[in-house]
């Protein structure tokens, strides 16, 4: 299948809008044609141009979305999650912050922190009233949920935005999206790949609509084992990433064409495509990882922000709650002044939670930990929170979280995988034939399901790729 990022470029193609004024359809067509044409740092400066002429009472919400989705569609994920953020402190219509919870899913997808994404997709779905973003958040939570390898949830999201979509009158191109991608899953490649010819015979279909049509014929024609004729539409679908110059794309494209060359044994063909992907990775990780390690700081100010704003919020209330009650206070003084001794004594103030583990469990997940270091357990490329706890007889997610949390300073994924990338790490520099393995081999011997997550995890910690590492110790 291919990757979360790459399907969300292809839902924000027709994804939805919100109006400002009559004047937002020629702003939106505008917008609309720079991001079909692959002109984002035209969208990015005709959007902020059109903010400056907005007075600060007016609505924003329709132009900061369009920043935040063109931000994401570069991969400038940090500047993207910022504007989102600081949106939603303006925003008091529901409807509207679903919107932007949408985007930030979207952007947390993209930087494979799939943890935090399926909990904004699931406060989009929580809150939504709009059928059709229901429909792509389910689409996307579809996709999440294969890549961390629980196929009855993804089975269960695609089926639901299947009846959504034939449920309610969805904008057709809505519609085909979701039926291309169920039939996908339902093994019905041949009406896949129609409606996907459809979509590059539309001359209305945008740029990145186009890329992944090609995409998803190619992956149709591999389950159907047509390996040659599938090279030809991913070599289309590679020409155009190059249009994108998103090196993102360009990898998806790029390793395609490589499991395929590889398949039909011209490892030769597969060797071209290595160096594309190569050149890739070298262009999006030196600023993607950094990106990535900002974005800790992002969400720890932004936390402190909402903090300190709901203290705001509730300081007023609670001001104004004291007027009211001071006032009722002196007319039932009047009136009675049990009353008022009874009222006034009612005011109590409600006791906070404190979240508390036990000593026991805390000595239990020490223990677990300690046997996943010396038994090397992190290698289960299919390990997660829920089978953690499970294996070893920890009652709550929740816990072991908070202890990773507080004694690690990281999450639980991240936890795992930076003892991959160590285990990957030293056997690089100490083993030779282990350097001679392919990098998405050295990945999935380290515990990774990908290749892509493999790298980003290993430039987090070293600040240089696999391949770079070996490339170094090799000359």
């Amino acid at each position: 299948m291919i990757l979360p990022k790459f399907i969300l470029f292809s839902l924000l193609c027709f994804s939805f809008n919100f109006a400002i004024s009559q004047d937002s359809d020629s702003i939106q067509k505008k917008i609309d044609y720079y991001i079909s044409q692959a002109k984002l740092d035209d969208a990015k400066a005709y959007i902020k141009s059109n903010l400056d002429q907005l007075n600060p009472e007016q609505n924003r919400s329709l132009l900061n979305y369009q920043l935040v989705k063109v931000l994401f569609i570069q991969s400038e994920y940090n500047a993207a999650l910022i504007q989102a953020f600081n949106s939603l402190d303006s925003i008091k219509d529901e409807q509207q912050r679903v919107k932007f919870n949408f985007m930030i899913g979207c952007i947390y997808s993209a930087i494979t922190d799939y943890e935090k994404s399926i909990a904004y997709f699931d406060l989009v779905i929580k809150h939504n009233q709009d059928p059709s973003l229901t429909v792509q958040t389910h689409l996307l939570l579809s996709q999440l949920h294969t890549e961390l390898g629980d196929s009855i949830n993804s089975g269960k999201s695609i089926t639901q935005a299947y009846e959504i979509s034939n449920t309610f009158n969805l904008d057709p191109k809505v519609k085909n999206h979701v039926a291309m991608q169920y039939n996908f899953f339902s093994k019905n490649y041949e009406r896949c790949k129609q409606q996907n010819f459809e979509i590059i015979k539309d001359s209305t279909s945008f740029l990145n609509a186009k890329s992944y049509a090609y995409a998803m014929i190619g992956d149709c024609l591999v389950k159907q084992d047509s390996l040659t004729k599938a090279t030809t539409y991913f070599q289309s679908f590679l020409k155009l990433t190059f249009e994108t110059k998103d090196p993102e794309q360009i990898k998806v494209a790029a390793n395609k064409l490589i499991e395929v060359y590889e398949k039909l044994g011209n490892q030769q063909k597969a060797n071209a495509y290595h160096k594309i992907y190569n050149e890739a990775v070298n262009d999006s990780l030196s600023f993607s990882a950094e990106k990535y390690r900002a974005l800790y700081d992002v969400e720890k100010n932004r936390e402190l922000s909402i903090t300190e704003s709901k203290n705001l919020r509730q300081n007023i209330i609670i001001g104004f709650i004291l007027i009211l009650l001071i006032t009722l206070g002196i007319y039932f003084f009047l009136k009675d002044k049990n009353k008022k001794r009874e009222k006034l004594q009612s005011l109590t103030k409600t006791p906070i939670n404190k979240f508390v583990v036990s000593d026991s469990e805390i000595e239990k997940i020490k223990n677990a930990i300690t046997e996943l270091t010396t038994k090397q357990l992190f290698l289960t490329s299919n390990i997660t929170r829920k089978s953690f706890c499970l294996d070893s007889n920890v009652k709550s997610e929740r816990y072991l979280s908070h202890y990773i949390n507080e004694n690690y300073n990281k999450s639980f994924s991240v936890f795992i995988n930076d003892l991959r990338v160590e285990y990957a790490y030293y056997r690089i520099q100490n083993d030779s034939k282990f350097r001679n393995y392919r990098i998405e081999e050295i990945g999935k011997a380290s515990g990774f399901g990908s290749k892509k997550s493999f790298e980003r995890a290993f430039f987090a910690k070293y600040n240089e790729t696999p391949y770079k590492l070996i490339s170094r110790l090799t000359t």
